[in-house]
């Protein structure tokens, strides 16, 4: 087995993605993104000595200690079933053993997590991921979740310390108009004052490298020669070593990430809140749903072309997320729509090929999205955040934990593992030892996961990437190793003028103004306030129609069918109120600019 990395399975973020999805996959590569590290393993903004010991902030200021008797935690967090249930991994035994408190985690999706709270079924803990963060005004206003200012007051000085904008961000823009803490977002960042380009960029279109060079590696110049080689890829290697049919690429049912990630991503456009994509350079809004020239239309006839010229999976209208990561891994499916699903060692196994991996390929797109850690004062905002419930009876408790995991000595425990058994001081530095630092080894992935950092964060406000005071990251996995470079990574780089790894070559494609990636943080994203409710389920309805409808755009026979069906879609959206509501949105963000420029915090 070649050297492999795991991903952390993220929330996205810069994406403000749907990434629950992303826990299922249990056979990724160790995400390297998002993290201000330089080749030598230091940050790249202060690079400072490492200190041997983190402070403990799980005392009151007053230096009291809450109890320690064993206590269960029920938290919803979403996304499949892989997290599920009481966790007991080796962090959440670090958690048992200093604070007393079992996980006990709920999965599931959007209705699953809507179905609870209309119930009053109310876990301690909820998660405002999706279409969830509509509701967080009705939760207010119904008591079912409790105001946190004076438990973060008592409880919560790294949240204080760390995060002091995100707080000021939930008060002014998911309080009811009450000017209170209700929930605490996650992915918190800061950037570092010299970017250096990470591992890879994050979401797009990820190609099978392996079969990419079968072809001769041809160069690339936009999506239509992406297209051919795509389908000489295919042509060459129609069956896989089992004899399953091969596609260039698919999807998965009844949910969009396929359609508002792959292409907007490549194109320099992140997908945003209300159905909508936004310029990563310009901060430009674009309607997804009725701008018919838009990013988001124009992706669907991508996938429209792909379709008739028979390189789009017709399962893909039908199948789970897991059938879709399965044929990635079992080289069925030679692109993926994101970073975090590459393949991983199952790939490499299925196919023989020591350099099969899925790797965004230079040229055909312009966009390679979080190719640099950015700031993100506002975490992922409500994509999801965090509350305490009505039904929690260890408030106290519940928000020590928070605060523990957005320090320094928690945030490491919760990305990296144990110290001194997954991490420690080595010469002066914060290393990965042990197991952890042991990419290649066969069992890597079952160890990884068997300490719990491949759980999705929903439990800490920071992001992974965030420097912690000892100048590195708190997922050390993601300072970049050039020992653990995989094959695939190095080829790439180093067949596009680059030394070690894809970011390199990315960040000269920035550099030459030929490519563009997503580093300007736009203030007014966090203060747009919710729309309307009426209008909240008009954009639920569209979600519903574009997704029983996706297949008939994507199957279309030819140009003019396509156009004809976008055209009918635009239609019966306007029909249905979607342009109001987008009207309504666009003055929100018009608001949120002024609000920002009004309070200097452009």
């Amino acid at each position: 087995m070649k050297k492999r990395k795991y991903l952390l399975a993220i929330v996205l973020v810069t994406t403000l993605i749907l990434l629950s999805a992303c826990s299922s996959n249990s056979n990724t590569n160790t995400n390297k993104n998002d993290a201000a590290t330089n080749a030598n393993g230091g940050n790249a903004g202060n690079g400072g000595a490492a200190t041997t010991d983190t402070p403990d902030d799980s005392a009151a200021p007053d230096g009291s200690e809450l109890p320690r008797d064993p206590i269960t935690l029920k938290v919803f967090i979403g996304g499949t079933d892989d997290n599920k249930g009481v966790w007991n991994t080796s962090i959440a035994k670090e958690i048992q053993k200093k604070f007393g408190i079992t996980l006990d985690f709920i999965t599931g999706d959007d209705v699953k997590e809507k179905t609870l709270i209309a119930g009053g079924d109310l876990p301690d803990v909820i998660t405002t991921g999706g279409s969830v963060s509509a509701l967080v005004d009705s939760l207010i206003q119904g008591g079912q979740v409790i105001p946190l200012d004076d438990l973060i007051a008592k409880y919560g000085s790294n949240i204080t310390k760390n995060t002091p904008q995100a707080l000021d961000i939930m008060k002014a823009t998911a309080s009811n108009n009450t000017g209170k803490v209700y929930f605490l977002p996650v992915r918190v960042n800061k950037a570092a004052s010299t970017p250096t380009p990470l591992l890879t960029a994050l979401a797009g279109f990820y190609t099978r490298w392996d079969l990419y060079k079968a072809i001769g590696a041809p160069a690339m110049s936009n999506e239509d020669d992406f297209l051919k080689v795509n389908k000489e890829m295919q042509d060459k290697f129609p069956k896989t070593k089992d004899g399953k049919k091969t596609y260039a690429f698919s999807a998965w049912a009844a949910d969009p990430f396929p359609y508002i990630i792959s292409y907007p991503f490549s194109m320099g456009y992140n997908n945003w809140t209300a159905d909508t994509s936004i310029s990563a350079t310009t901060g430009e809004v674009v309607d997804n749903y009725i701008d018919k020239d838009g990013v988001f239309w124009n992706g669907i006839k991508f996938f429209n072309k792909a379709y008739r010229m028979g390189l789009f999976d017709p399962e893909g209208f039908t199948q789970k997320i897991d059938q879709y990561i399965a044929k990635l891994n079992n080289g069925q499916v030679f692109n993926s729509a994101a970073s975090f699903w590459t393949g991983g060692n199952d790939l490499i196994a299925n196919t023989g090929n020591d350099n099969a991996e899925l790797q965004q390929l230079p040229g055909p797109f312009p966009g390679y999205m979080a190719l640099y850690a950015k700031d993100a004062p506002g975490g992922n905002l409500l994509g999801p955040a965090r509350a305490i419930t009505k039904a929690n009876k260890y408030p106290e408790r519940t928000m020590e934990l928070f605060n523990y995991l957005s320090g320094d000595e928690g945030g490491r425990l919760l990305f990296t593992g144990v110290k001194g058994v997954d991490w420690d001081v080595v010469d002066g530095k914060p290393q990965l030892i042990g197991k952890m630092a042991n990419p290649s080894d066969a069992g890597y992935n079952d160890y990884v996961k068997s300490v719990g950092v491949t759980t999705l964060n929903k439990l800490s406000n920071l992001h992974e990437a965030w420097t912690a005071e000892d100048g590195y990251p708190l997922d050390l996995k993601l300072v970049i190793n050039p020992a653990t470079i995989t094959k695939a990574e190095k080829e790439l780089a180093q067949q596009n003028g680059a030394e070690l790894y894809p970011g390199q070559v990315y960040d000269k494609l920035v550099k030459d103004g030929k490519a563009v990636t997503d580093s300007k943080y736009f203030a007014f994203t966090a203060f747009v306030k919710q729309m309307s409710e009426p209008n909240q389920q008009v954009m639920v309805k569209a979600d519903q129609y574009f997704l029983a409808n996706v297949a008939k755009y994507i199957m279309a026979k030819d140009d003019a069918a396509f156009d004809a069906a976008k055209n009918k879609a635009v239609d019966d959206f306007i029909a249905m109120g979607v342009d109001k509501a987008y009207a309504e949105f666009h003055q929100l963000i018009d608001d949120a600019k002024k609000f920002a420029k009004d309070n200097n915090l452009e």
